[in-house]
């Protein structure tokens, strides 16, 4: 067995989100679905509930008022962040633990999803675009990959890391030589297996190879690629790999994003970074 193929079997291993979480994420997609029965659904799962209710009295998604119930966190956050909260309750608890072949420790990668969320929609204000809905939620699922990869990696390690120095390739090419697949395509590999839809499976797949997206995915997966690398440059996510990413000149240019924008979102998102991750803890 290759390793390639010793991995997808431990991807398929990986247990589908909740059956109760995956209806809800296809209610809410259906926009006939009234938001009334889409909150009583999610008030049936009390994990769910608690994980919604914390975060959205989380300093980022949270407003003056402080929210009691499914249903006021519906009305006041609406649809999309609903949806967003729902793919981050179900993720993070597979996201905390230390991914010890990345050199991550526990609670690193949830803060690199969170961080590449929030950066995604600080640069499009900061540029004046206007993204697709599902960005931030891409931002979410980016790296999820790594969880699967991480003990693969632990062993191959040295290998990885010399060959991406020796031979001047990003890191993610060298995971893919050694191990036959890179976290981009084992993020989108599960997402697959999720069932998940393609405008959140694409972007994963190619946000370290922007330019291998076509058509209406393109702007999202530029987004989320500038934006992962911003967040390892504030030294969120910047575990072994971290050092060994650049943007891609295409992203820069099709985005216009200028040095003084990318400074200016840095600054943005540092000085709200205590606010950002407080009460993001999903381990209870």
């Amino acid at each position: 067995m290759t390793k390639k193929s010793e991995i997808l079997k431990k991807l398929e291993e990986i247990p589908a989100l909740p059956t109760n979480t995956s209806s809800i994420l296809r209610k809410i997609q259906d926009h006939e679905v009234p938001m009334t029965e889409i909150a009583k659904e999610i008030q049936t799962d009390p994990t769910l509930t608690s994980n919604l209710l914390k975060l959205a009295n989380s300093a980022y998604f949270a407003g003056p008022k402080k929210i009691s119930t499914i249903k006021e966190a519906v009305v006041m956050l609406g649809v999309n962040r609903v949806y967003q909260m729902i793919i981050a309750s179900a993720i993070f608890p597979l996201a905390l633990k230390p991914l010890k072949g990345y050199d991550l420790p526990a609670g690193e990668l949830v803060r690199h999803l969170v961080g590449t969320a929030i950066i995604s929609e600080l640069l499009t204000k900061e540029i004046k675009i206007v993204a697709p809905p599902y960005t931030f939620t891409v931002g979410l699922l980016h790296d999820i990959g790594k969880i699967a990869l991480g003990t693969f990696l632990e062993l191959e390690i040295k290998l990885i890391i010399q060959k991406a120095y020796e031979e001047k390739i990003s890191f993610e090419k060298a995971e893919k030589e050694v191990l036959g697949i890179d976290h981009a395509e084992a993020g989108a590999f599960l997402m697959k297996n999720w069932n998940f839809p393609d405008n959140l499976i694409v972007p994963v797949l190619y946000h370290h190879e922007p330019e291998k997206t076509v058509g209406e995915y393109q702007l999202v997966t530029d987004i989320i690629h500038i934006s992962s690398n911003i967040c390892i440059e504030c030294g969120i996510g910047a575990g072994i790999d971290g050092l060994n990413y650049s943007n891609n000149p295409s992203s820069i240019e099709r985005l216009g994003l200028s040095f003084q924008n990318v400074e200016s979102i840095i600054c943005k998102f540092i000085s709200e970074l205590n606010s950002v991750f407080k009460n993001l803890d999903m381990s209870a």
